[in-house]
């Protein structure tokens, strides 16, 4: 949005915070991710007269692409606006058109060397058969630029912030068969283990190992939980809303929302009914100490109650924060739900506080809220400005303190 309007914030925000909302856009920054693409033919046109999207954004795009060797065309059309007759029939667009379907543009079903660009490996897809499972550091872009020496027979990966990755079977090469190097260190699939079923693992003293253990899956963060607060937009079935009789005013608008803007059913509960088995991700409102299905300090979880000090974080180890119980303290993070699915907790010590955190539930996809937010009455002016502490969780659903502001 602010390359069409530049806008400033009202107040400003702690530069840490600024720099936590900005990674948040990563998935929606396509000039980042650009090299993914290269391979695939490209056609670009534009109207030089659009004045609904401006015709910077392409020439911009076109200009990127050349620069990092994607093989792209870029056509501006003279006196022509967003939309007009004929627009998916330019003489330019049917000439790609036969150019793709004859094959003479097609991109090669084997590649020898390509890049992977990851913000987010939940949303990005396999490329050269491999798949990125997790990152090292969330917020922040994981690549892997692979090459293939075809007389050694050879793969040469070189990977940045990747935590975990796997093969796919669904491509012509065999890549059991193939000497692999990765970060200079050479690893030896299993022949007797789909490709599906082994993983590598990038260990905190920096070396790479194969696993096949599968039981990461149970604990740790995976395809659709991975992301941040819009993660929540990805189920795969009808939302569950658990509410108590105090909060189901706010229950009702959320799911009056999901409906309005995404078209998504959900299903609102109370404590005492069972929800059904359906897979989809859930929506918990709760309000007060120790709150409706908020842990305590017994537990685990990376935000919880102390009902004498107050709603608490916990990174990997000791405790990092304490905000104690005030007016308009509230909170909105993820955290795991069975399998792949999510639960959005919005929490509030009052009503106040609750409606504030109820503010950030994702509406719209392109607006940044990382994993946890946790707000005060401040934050009703102050906006970003008077958040209490944000950021990110890892993949064992820890807060990461290099990505957070507490």
């Amino acid at each position: 949005m602010a390359a069409y309007v530049p806008y400033f914030f009202w107040h400003e925000a702690d530069p840490g915070v600024n720099a936590i909302l900005e990674s948040t856009l990563a998935d929606y920054r396509h000039e980042l991710l650009l090299e993914n693409v290269c391979g695939i033919p490209i056609h670009q046109q534009h109207g030089s007269i659009d004045d609904n999207v401006p015709p910077f954004h392409s020439r911009r795009l076109s200009q990127i692409q050349s620069q990092i060797g994607c093989s792209s065309e870029y056509v501006e059309l003279p006196g022509k606006g967003h939309l007009f007759e004929g627009v998916m029939t330019t003489q330019p667009l049917l000439d790609f058109y036969d150019k793709v379907l004859e094959g003479q543009a097609a991109a090669a079903s084997f590649l020898t060397s390509f890049d992977i660009v990851v913000a987010t490996p939940g949303t990005t897809s396999s490329k050269g058969g491999v798949i990125v499972d997790q990152l090292t550091t969330p917020g922040r872009i994981g690549r892997i630029k692979a090459v293939y020496a075809v007389k050694e027979d050879l793969w040469q990966l070189t990977t940045s912030n990747l935590h975990r990755f796997h093969f796919s079977a669904a491509v012509d090469h065999d890549w059991t068969q193939s000497k692999l190097v990765v970060d200079g260190k050479k690893l030896d699939l299993f022949r007797d283990t789909p490709l599906c079923s082994q993983w590598l693992i990038h260990n905190s003293d920096q070396s790479w190992e194969v696993s096949s253990d599968h039981r990461w899956q149970v604990s740790q963060r995976r395809g659709r939980q991975l992301g941040t607060l819009d993660a929540i937009l990805d189920t795969s079935g009808r939302y569950m809303i658990s509410t108590s009789d105090e909060t189901l005013s706010l229950a009702v608008q959320v799911s009056r929302n999901l409906l309005q803007y995404f078209g998504a059913d959900a299903k609102i509960l109370k404590p005492d009914q069972p929800g059904p088995p359906e897979g989809g991700n859930k929506v918990i409102l709760s309000l007060g100490s120790p709150g409706f299905m908020l842990a305590t300090a017994g537990g685990h979880e990376a935000i919880f109650i102390d009902e004498k000090s107050g709603l608490c974080t916990r990174g990997s180890n000791d405790p990092l924060g304490v905000y104690g119980f005030r007016e308009g303290l509230g909170a909105i993070f993820l955290r795991p739900g069975i399998d792949e699915t999510l639960e959005l907790v919005i929490w509030g010590f009052d009503t106040l506080g609750l409606r504030f955190a109820a503010r950030m539930v994702p509406m719209l996809t392109g607006v940044g809220q990382p994993d946890f937010i946790i707000v005060c009455q401040e934050s009703g002016w102050k906006g970003a400005a008077g958040v209490l502490a944000l950021g990110y969780l890892d993949n064992s659903w820890k807060i990461v303190e290099s990505s957070a502001v507490l």
